[in-house]
């Protein structure tokens, strides 16, 4: 199933009015993330030895999802580190990225999440570098990355027949332009192998998914206590810029 990369990730993005710093942009954002994720769980009972590898990157997603609203916390209208923040950010993304297109199953609400991350992040670092302050470090730190941008070049990545992703190269490597949209949005929302989420079964009916039920190999931790944890976490950072 191919997903736009104009709707899904816009769909998720929640960014009331009012909210006007990137932190407060950031925390927001981050909590639909792991609220996405944490709906998906009670559901995702998959069949066989996968199972374990997907719990474990639905809690990697959680878990950048939250680093990426701690790097923008205390980033008020005044954030004169916004170039600083967009490498940490960045670096953030590209995890993002991999942990996504590494997972051997990916369904809607793991993509989902997963853009909902990456335009969260876009959206605050735009709040961050627009301030005036910044001048023109500020302008490069959004034209540089934007979507359409060739500031940097590098050997192109992609999905394989296989369902496997063959990641970016490095800065330098190719001639292909990268930007972040490219490299770190794009192979999330063009997925050609993003599979519906599953349905939990109903005990009543006999309907839905009928498998074993599945918990994270992190530190053998149920997956839906530690993404409860996650969504927890990500609630508090709405306590403060």
């Amino acid at each position: 199933m191919y997903l736009s990369s104009r709707g899904l990730g816009q769909q998720y993005t929640v960014v009331p009015a009012g909210v006007t710093t990137a932190a407060s942009i950031a925390s927001t954002g981050i909590v639909a993330t792991t609220s996405i994720l944490t709906a998906l769980t009670p559901g995702l009972t998959i069949l066989g030895v996968a199972a374990p590898i997907v719990g474990t990157a639905i809690a990697a997603l959680i878990g950048i999802g939250i680093a990426v609203a701690n790097a923008f916390k205390g980033c008020g209208q005044t954030c004169i580190e916004a170039t600083n923040i967009a490498n940490q950010v960045g670096a953030l993304l590209v995890q993002n990225v991999n942990a996504y297109t590494g997972s051997p199953i990916r369904t809607v609400s793991m993509q989902a999440g997963a853009l909902n991350t990456f335009d969260t992040a876009w959206k605050a670092l735009q709040q961050a570098c627009g301030n005036p302050q910044l001048q023109a470090a500020g302008q490069r730190c959004i034209t540089d990355r934007q979507q359409g941008a060739c500031t940097w070049k590098a050997s192109p990545g992609g999905w394989n027949q296989d369902g496997t992703f063959t990641p970016w190269g490095a800065a330098g490597s190719g001639s292909a332009c990268w930007n972040w949209f490219i490299g770190m949005r794009d192979p999330i929302a063009n997925d050609p192998f993003v599979q519906p989420d599953p349905v939990a079964t109903d005990a009543s009916s006999g309907a839905g998914v009928s498998s074993q039920s599945f918990t994270s190999a992190v530190s053998g931790i149920p997956t839906p206590l530690l993404v409860a944890g996650g969504l927890v976490a990500a609630a508090v950072l709405m306590g403060g810029d």
